[in-house]
């Protein structure tokens, strides 16, 4: 849909990583976590072109502190690559 999805598997594997960094390193508990959801929901169904993926990026969105390390997008791509998705 968005064109991430037919982009090499180290591409969106890149991409996936900084996404989940970035979604790791959020300093703003809150407000930050409303703007993750839609982003991170986002960024995993683009590059996948799964609505698997997009609620698993919109899960992991809302999830509090300690549960918010896991990198969500890049385990979606990673899936995808397998054909578990």
């Amino acid at each position: 849909m968005f064109g991430l999805e037919d982009k090499p598997f180290p591409v969106k594997l890149a991409i996936a990583i900084l996404a989940d960094f970035i979604d790791a390193i959020n300093l703003i508990p809150g407000v930050g976590d409303l703007l993750e959801t839609p982003i991170n929901g986002l960024v995993a169904y683009a590059l996948t072109d799964s609505p698997k993926a997009l609620a698993i990026g919109a899960i992991d969105g809302i999830l509090p502190a300690p549960f918010d390390f896991f990198p969500s997008a890049t385990v979606m791509v990673l899936a995808d690559h397998f054909g578990w998705i």
